[in-house]
């Protein structure tokens, strides 16, 4: 397999014992974006602008702020709030003399303005989009090494497929990247869901019955967190 900066990480995270190897990638990418912001990124002109434009989601927000470096995080903030600020109002607007120009009088444009100023500055997330971009670079590569590499196909079907949510990506991904065999190959990564999303199901209905009184606790041997695998499996890790 020829190794690139796309390829290393996606056999790596088929390594790991890792119900969606999506997941990892997406849990480490994020990890590694949000250290980015907060470290080097600060000294780069073309991201701070970014950063300033974009802003973040409130997830991500949430994580810049938990990352427990309060000064960097500041930065980022005060610079923000600059572009924020002079955004909604330029799209109020004044007149010469300072005054406001009835923003909220009857049929007044400006009102609509604000609106659209300010859903147009919560609509985008910088880490998101970079994190979207890097993913599909992922699927992409995916479909590539599945069709190309029989030790990536065998790997992938020896695996615990995927969570729903990137189970749907790599069908989506499919139709641009799988090629000529694309049934033959949904058909396979199919029957391996469906295959791990039973075995979810009989842990987690084992972990049910665990708390009903007449049941055989001694000798079930599923995993203690079934629920919380069950979960991530129907929505993400």
């Amino acid at each position: 397999m020829k190794e690139t900066i796309y390829t290393i990480p996606l056999s790596e995270s088929l390594e790991q014992d890792s119900e969606c190897p999506f997941c990892y990638l997406e849990n480490k990418l994020e990890s590694e974006q949000i250290d980015y912001c907060l470290g080097p990124a600060m000294m780069e002109p073309d991201h701070r602008i970014l950063s300033n434009t974009k802003g973040y989601c409130r997830r991500h927000m949430d994580q810049l702020a938990g990352a427990k470096r309060a000064l960097p995080f500041a930065l980022v903030l005060d610079t923000r709030m600059d572009e924020v600020i002079q955004t909604l109002e330029d799209a109020r607007g004044t007149k010469k003399t300072g005054k406001k120009a009835g923003l909220f009088a009857k049929k007044n444009p400006g009102a609509s303005r604000v609106a659209q100023a300010a859903a147009e500055l919560t609509a985008t997330c910088l880490v998101c989009e970079r994190m979207e971009h890097t993913m599909s670079k992922f699927f992409y590569t995916f479909w590539y090494l599945y069709g190309k590499e029989p030790d990536f196909r065998k790997k992938v079907l020896s695996g615990k497929g995927f969570c729903l949510h990137h189970f749907k990506e790599v069908l989506n991904a499919s139709e641009k990247h799988a090629g000529s065999r694309r049934e033959e190959f949904l058909e396979e990564l199919t029957s391996l869901e469906l295959e791990n999303l039973k075995r979810n199901k009989q842990e987690v209905h084992g972990f049910v019955k665990q708390f009903d009184y007449r049941s055989d606790k001694e000798n079930w041997n599923g995993p203690k967190d079934a629920h919380l695998i069950c979960a991530g499996k129907l929505s993400k890790f």
